[in-house]
């Protein structure tokens, strides 16, 4: 009985662990750039001149020149 506890636990430790993996490890794409800018709370939060200049910077950071 308790090996099966203990073994359920594990399998769940685990799944939970390749959950955290999974959406910590994907690549950022320089090219969504700004829209991971534009989904953050921050962003929603400020005035036309703030978002342009988040913008403009997460643009600069990460985009290659030759996507701009």
């Amino acid at each position: 009985m308790i090996v099966g506890a203990v073994l359920i636990a594990a399998g769940l430790a685990l799944a939970a662990v390749t959950v955290w993996f999974w959406r910590t490890a994907q690549p950022q794409d320089p090219v969504l750039g700004a829209l991971r800018v534009m989904g953050d709370k921050q962003f929603r939060s400020a005035d036309d001149a703030a978002r342009k200049e988040m913008l403009r910077q997460a643009r600069s950071l990460e985009t290659p020149p030759e996507l701009r």
